[in-house]
């Protein structure tokens, strides 16, 4: 299980590894979300959600970021947050997800 949890953590850095990989060769980044089935070098063998098999060469620079489960009382005052939420009949908005990103990512976008 802890497999297929760290694989599906990592598959959330691949948009990021992604992002970072065209922005070098100044193009439009190119977003994939899926699993990370295989890692050779700079190279990800991705599943991706649609279930098409995805192969993304990082670049030199690129990187992987993992996500971890947390729970609420993991943020504190002051924590870098991002929320993704949709709107409800009543005018409220319901959480879907909330990232709780490390302090060095403050500013990245």
């Amino acid at each position: 299980m802890l497999g297929v949890m760290t694989r599906r953590a990592l598959a959330a850095g691949v948009m990021l590894a992604c992002a970072a990989a065209t922005a070098s060769a100044q193009e439009a980044p190119v977003r994939v979300r899926g699993t990370i089935e295989h890692v050779d070098g700079q190279t990800l063998m991705v599943k991706a959600r649609d279930g098409k098999d995805v192969t993304v060469k990082l670049a030199d620079n690129g990187g992987v970021v993992a996500v971890v489960k947390a729970a609420l009382a993991d943020i504190k005052p002051n924590s870098f947050v991002g929320v993704t939420a949709l709107p409800q009949t009543d005018g409220s908005w319901r959480a879907v997800e909330v990232h709780i990103f490390p302090e060095a990512m403050r500013g990245t976008a």
